[in-house]
C-alpha cells in the first residue's frame, strides 16, 4: 500500500513545471530514480512473501502473512482506516516450520466478531491457537478463567459439563473426563482462554459470551465442534 502511495506522490510531482530547462531535466531524473527505487521495493516485498491470505466475516477481516525475513513468526494484520493494514499479532513458530505455507492451519469464525486461528507449531506439529476479537469496546482487562467458577452444563446435553474450582478445571463430555489446571492456560484478553492438553487430553478454548454463557471448543485441526454451556 505504501508503495502505491509513493507512486501517486511521484505522479502528482510530475504536474510541477519548472521554466528552467536544466532544473526541469534534473527534477525529472530525480523522480525517475525515486520511481525505480520504489519499483525495486515492490519486487523485494513480493519476493519476500511466502504466504498471504485474507479471512473475513461480515465487516471484519484479517490477513495472515508469512515472509522469508520473519523465520520465527506468522504475522496477523487487520484493517486500519479502511485502506491501511496494522500488525496486531506475531504468532511464534517452532523450528522455522511455516504452518500457513504448508497448509497446516484452520480459521474458524465463532461469530461475526470473534475468530480462532489453529495452526501446527514446529517439532511434533502440536496445535496452537490464537483468538482474535473484533469487538469495538473491550472494557477493562479480565482474566477469564479467574472469573469463572462452579459447574456449567451443555445447553444441548445435560450430561456434558465443565467445572471450575480454584484453578482446576474438570471437563466432562460423553463418557470421557479431562482435567486441566489454570497454570496450563494461555489467557487471551477479556474474551477467552486456551487450555493446552497433554498426551490424550485435547486442547480446548473457552470464550465468554455476552449472554452469560460460555463457548467451549477444541484446539485441534479438523475438529470444529463447539458447545454452549450455562450455569
Amino acid at each position: 500500500m505504501y508503495n502505491v502511495i509513493n507512486y501517486l506522490i511521484i505522479l502528482s510531482a510530475l504536474s510541477i513545471y519548472f521554466e528552467n530547462r536544466k532544473t526541469r531535466s534534473t527534477y525529472f531524473w530525480v523522480l525517475l530514480i525515486l520511481a525505480s527505487i520504489n519499483t525495486v521495493g515492490i519486487y523485494k516485498s513480493i519476493d519476500n512473501i511466502q504466504f498471504q491470505s485474507n479471512f473475513s466475516k461480515g465487516k471484519n477481516m484479517f490477513i495472515v502473512k508469512e515472509t522469508k525475513n520473519e523465520a520465527d513468526y506468522s504475522l496477523v494484520y487487520t484493517k486500519s482506516h479502511k485502506i491501511f493494514i496494522r500488525l496486531v499479532e506475531k504468532l511464534r513458530l517452532g523450528n522455522g516450520y511455516k504452518p500457513f505455507s504448508n497448509m497446516s492451519y484452520e480459521v474458524t469464525w465463532i461469530n461475526n466478531e470473534k475468530a480462532i486461528i489453529k495452526f501446527s507449531n514446529g517439532q511434533g506439529h502440536e496445535v496452537r491457537g490464537k483468538i482474535l476479537n473484533f469487538t469495538e469496546t473491550n472494557g477493562q482487562y479480565l482474566n477469564v478463567l479467574a472469573s469463572l467458577n462452579g459447574s456449567w452444563t451443555d445447553k444441548n446435553n445435560k450430561n456434558n459439563s465443565i467445572t471450575f474450582d480454584r484453578g482446576e478445571i474438570t471437563y466432562k463430555i460423553g463418557n470421557k473426563t479431562y482435567w486441566y489446571s489454570s497454570s496450563m492456560a494461555d489467557e487471551q484478553g477479556n474474551y477467552g482462554s486456551i487450555l493446552y492438553g497433554s498426551n490424550n487430553t485435547p486442547g480446548i478454548y473457552i470464550l465468554k459470551n455476552d449472554d452469560n454463557t460460555i463457548t467451549v471448543g477444541y484446539i485441534q485441526l479438523k475438529n470444529n465442534r463447539k458447545y454452549i454451556y450455562s450455569r
